[in-house]
């Protein structure tokens, strides 16, 4: 097995709070699927027998039946605890799993929605021995997305990142919360390494990296490192053109008992003019490389917010094999559900109804002469007759009762709403 495959499934959701502090993030539905089926399908495409899944004590059970019992998906799923009182980081839950990890590993997010084929970036991470390979894909546009909150919802975090002129060896990597100053500063041994590099700032993190069993190692060693995303990936970028240290590890070559003939045949291979893949820096003895495999088209969304959470309803059901309209679902013949909207299991849909651009969920009754346009309707949902609800978020066992018209709202869990409430 060349990769071992994770799923980190343990974030609480800060950022989605008002829809994840009545459910698990990773059952949140999306394109009425739980979001982590997503990743576990993509592995289970590409061809992995089985993954380890990072969750929470308090959420492993949910997760495991509805990922066993009712997405019955065949890969075989190592379920591991981290403690609900602590708090967490991606880095810390991937060190949390060192020992259980023998070789290179495929690291994704449970929040990670995209129809990449993961076997190209195996195949750049392979060509260039790299370190680390990440997935960069375009942000996506957010001009038209509807979103509860409206203008207050829609600000996203920028990551800025620099590329060679080959486009996929990685030279920078920040957000753009941490650059204090407008001029970003770069040395000059860094330029006569690499005089041209591309910035973006329009490329998004997919969270999907594939990491050398060696980075788990240094993960033990650098204890403070929390985060992957923040944390992690910058250092190894930067750790690309520094010179090794041997006080933290690395072995010199009186230490090593290297020979002069191994000495020589190192500065024959840097004078040499073909290098093969190699791709190391002439000027530095650091064995780390960043690598990006840049997305060009497809999909590829990170439902971390509620911006994200609606537009991957919207798009997530391209990658789902069962049809529009769930077979026990009951739409009436004289309502209209269009060609990007679902409906799913055991839901009833009433007279002369309108359905556009939107999800509704399992057990959902809708009432006669209902519109409903860019929504998200979770499950155990009843909207009674002559309602009109456009950009809304409704989650699971809510009464919407008659002629009521909510625009760019969040429903919370289990609440009522009175008749004709606007």
């Amino acid at each position: 097995m060349e990769f071992q495959a994770v799923i980190l499934a343990a974030g609480q959701g800060s950022r989605i709070s008002d829809l994840t502090s009545s459910m698990p993030k990773a059952l949140l539905p999306v394109a009425n699927m739980p979001m982590i089926w997503y990743p576990v399908q993509m592995l289970e495409k590409a061809g992995f027998q089985e993954a380890i899944v990072v969750v929470l004590e308090e959420t492993r059970a949910d997760i495991e039946k509805a990922l066993v019992e009712i997405c019955d998906v065949k890969i075989k799923l190592e379920f591991v605890t981290i403690p609900d009182s602590i708090d967490w980081g991606t880095a810390d839950s991937l060190r949390h799993i060192r020992d259980k990890i023998k070789t290179d590993v495929m690291l994704v997010s449970c929040d990670v929605i995209t129809d990449v084929s993961l076997h190209l970036l195996a195949d750049l991470h392979r060509t260039y021995d790299a370190t680390v390979t990440m997935l960069l894909s375009p942000a996506i546009d957010i001009t038209d997305v509807s979103v509860p909150g409206g203008k207050a919802n829609r600000k996203m975090e920028r990551d800025i990142v620099g590329l060679d002129s080959t486009g996929n060896r990685l030279l920078f990597l920040s957000s753009e919360a941490d650059i204090e100053e407008e001029v970003i500063p770069v040395k000059r041994r860094f330029l006569k390494r690499h005089p041209l590099m591309n910035l973006h700032t329009r490329l998004m993190d997919g969270h999907l990296y594939l990491m050398k069993r060696r980075v788990l190692d240094l993960l033990a060693e650098e204890s403070s490192i929390s985060t992957i995303k923040g944390e992690l990936m910058p250092y190894l970028v930067r750790k690309q053109f520094s010179r090794k240290d041997n006080s933290s590890g690395e072995m010199s070559k009186k230490e090593s008992g290297g020979s002069d003939e191994e000495d020589y045949t190192k500065l024959a291979l840097k004078m040499s003019v073909w290098n093969g893949n190699d791709d190391r820096d002439s000027d530095s003895d650091s064995d780390v490389r960043c690598h990006a495999y840049v997305m060009d088209g497809g999909l590829c969304l990170r439902t971390n917010t509620l911006v994200t959470y609606c537009e991957a309803n919207r798009q997530a059901g391209q990658l789902i094999d069962h049809k529009q309209v769930h077979s026990t679902a009951n739409v009436h013949q004289k309502s209209q559900v269009g060609s990007d909207s679902l409906v799913g299991d055991g839901s009833t849909v009433s007279e002369r109804v309108s359905v556009k651009h939107s999800v509704i969920g399992r057990h959902c009754n809708i009432g006669e002469k209902c519109r409903i346009t860019n929504c998200v309707i979770m499950d155990y949902v009843t909207i009674k007759e002559g309602c009109t609800l456009s950009g809304c978020i409704v989650c699971d066992n809510v009464s919407i009762d008659e002629k009521c018209e909510l625009k760019d709202c969040l429903v919370g869990r289990s609440q009522c709403i009175q008749p004709m409430s606007e």
